[in-house]
């Protein structure tokens, strides 16, 4: 079985606290995957591109729920979803061309309800992303974060590694 193909094993629900539990996002989970992150378009924006990028949300969504290359894990408080994360394998990162694996973790969205932030909700969907690339043999993970998010990440003991730049042409 190829790391493409390791399926994550983590029980259907694990409990983190009192009230919020973590699981593996499924297809029969689309339309709340769809929702968090109409949510996280319209925090994020930006504006002017915001409807044609929902457009695209439900499509994106479809297929990464049954890529053996992606997981998205869903935080619940009860039964209400109150975010996800996104974790992608990438297979050949340019940043690792010259090491033996060339692979690495890329945490592709995150999103908590503002209602939940603050509450150590973010911090469990990001273990659950680096539990998965760890299962993987994944040794390096990778990710963008919003400006509003960099102290997040860097208590949670990322790193700059490289100022990233853009441009739209």
């Amino acid at each position: 079985m190829s790391a493409f193909t390791a399926s994550f094993m983590l029980p259907p629900m694990t409990t983190l606290g009192p009230a919020i539990s973590i699981r593996v996002a499924t297809p029969a989970d689309l339309a709340c995957v769809v929702e968090l992150m109409i949510e996280l378009v319209d925090e994020l924006g930006p504006p002017d591109a915001a409807s044609r990028l929902k457009e695209w949300l439900a499509p994106d969504m479809a297929q990464a729920l049954v890529s053996p290359a992606v997981r998205v894990f869903l935080a619940f408080a009860s039964t209400a979803v109150v975010g996800l994360s996104r974790g992608d394998v990438l297979g050949h990162d340019p940043i690792f061309r010259l090491r033996d694996d060339q692979r690495c973790g890329y945490v592709d969205q995150m999103y908590v309800r503002p209602s939940y932030r603050r509450a150590g909700v973010g911090a469990q969907l990001l273990t659950a992303c680096e539990a998965w690339f760890r299962e993987l043999g994944i040794q390096h993970t990778l990710l963008h974060a919003a400006p509003r998010a960099v102290r997040f990440y860097a208590r949670e003991g990322y790193l700059p590694n490289r100022e990233m730049f853009k441009r739209l042409l």
